[in-house]
């Protein structure tokens, strides 16, 4: 379980295998070759050598080996938006380094669907997760949405799970919430103390939280929404750079625009990079934070979600439980945090920005 047997395994130095393991956000030369560490610490279930003695040698003291699962509840895989992969790297840290061993990593935007919960769909899809009575977890950890029955059939299956999400679980198990309301009620209102009246979204509308405080934010503003304003889609790059193109067109397209996640507001960017010289150019916000906000032409204005302290109360809510420390369902709330770049300005500010990424 060292970090020379990974480097084995992949052809990668030592060093490198430990700063890849130990430090998330580690530039590697190439994409790959953090895949591949990553891939090959799953595979032997690595832990950091304190903790790897702990369990050759069958110790039941404080440093127990724990076996804990993961669930990516929107993405069939989490680099469909950074924000997740980001996520997900941190947390595959700090499990390591609080002596626990990954068990599965599943990816299934199935269980946030809530059409599917109408189905049996849901059953099946989580009986496939467990195929066997016997296999052992001690807990599970949820990133990302899910709908109340899929959480109810997951609680089947596993004593102990932790929520990770901007959408409540509404105290069906522990979780560690940033409130997507308040998040995109921030961003609306920062577009709104700009002097934008008509301020579009773009990003999932379906029993969704950032959907929600969108709305409750123009009110509070009171600003007019507008249905043609309003950009219904999944988050990718690409819907982004769609989502563009549809505003572009519009005879009275909105001013500011916020984008549920960073990566639709780099799409977003990208097709106004496309279109320089062509008159529009709306203000635009986003929430996340990802890694590539920071490098975007002009930076993208957005609200910096906590990842890292996320999933550091997440873990200790879930060792919590597991080591049977608190009984009730709790969760814990984080804020977010307004990160002024530059892809937002007053409205009627006549220099247009430099848009490219």
């Amino acid at each position: 379980m060292s970090l020379k047997k990974i480097s084995e395994m992949t052809g990668v130095s030592v060093s490198t295998v430990g700063r890849i393991l130990s430090d998330p956000n580690h530039k590697c030369s190439s994409e790959d070759v953090r895949k591949r560490v990553l891939e090959a610490a799953r595979e032997i279930n690595y832990i950091p050598n304190a903790s790897a003695r702990s369990l050759r040698s069958g110790s039941r003291n404080e440093d127990k080996i724990y076996h804990v699962n993961i669930l990516l509840t929107r993405f069939a895989h989490e680099t469909t938006d950074p924000f997740y992969e980001e996520m997900l790297m941190t947390l595959e840290k700090e499990l390591r380094n609080s002596s626990c061993i990954i068990g599965n990593i599943w990816h299934n935007a199935e269980f946030s669907d809530e059409k599917l919960s109408k189905t049996d769909r849901l059953k099946i899809l989580t009986d496939e997760l467990y195929p066997s009575s016997g296999q052992h977890s001690d807990g599970l950890i949820v990133i990302g949405k899910v709908t109340a029955r899929a959480l109810k059939l997951l609680k089947t299956k596993e004593k102990n799970i932790v929520s990770i999400n901007r959408n409540s679980t509404n105290y069906e198990a522990d979780e560690v919430l940033c409130d997507g309301s308040r998040i995109a009620q921030t961003a609306v209102g920062y577009l709104a103390k700009l002097g934008h009246t008509k301020i579009g979204y773009v990003g999932d509308c379906h029993n969704e939280s950032r959907f929600a405080g969108y709305q409750a934010a123009l009110t509070n503003n009171r600003l007019s929404p507008d249905i043609d304003h309003i950009f219904d889609t999944l988050p990718n790059e690409a819907n982004g750079i769609a989502a563009m193109e549809y505003f572009s067109n519009l005879d009275d397209p909105p001013t500011g625009i916020y984008c549920a996640n960073d990566i639709l507001a780099v799409g977003m960017l990208k097709a106004l990079n496309r279109r320089r010289g062509r008159g529009y150019a709306p203000s635009v916000i986003s929430s996340d934070d990802i890694e590539a906000a920071q490098y975007t032409k002009p930076m993208l204005t957005t609200i910096s979600l906590p990842k890292n302290e996320m999933v550091r109360f997440a873990l200790m809510l879930l060792l919590d439980r597991i080591k049977g420390g608190h009984k009730i369902v709790s969760r814990l709330e984080v804020e977010g945090t307004l990160v002024i770049r530059e892809s937002c300005q007053p409205y009627r500010e006549l220099n247009e920005p430099e848009y490219y990424i």
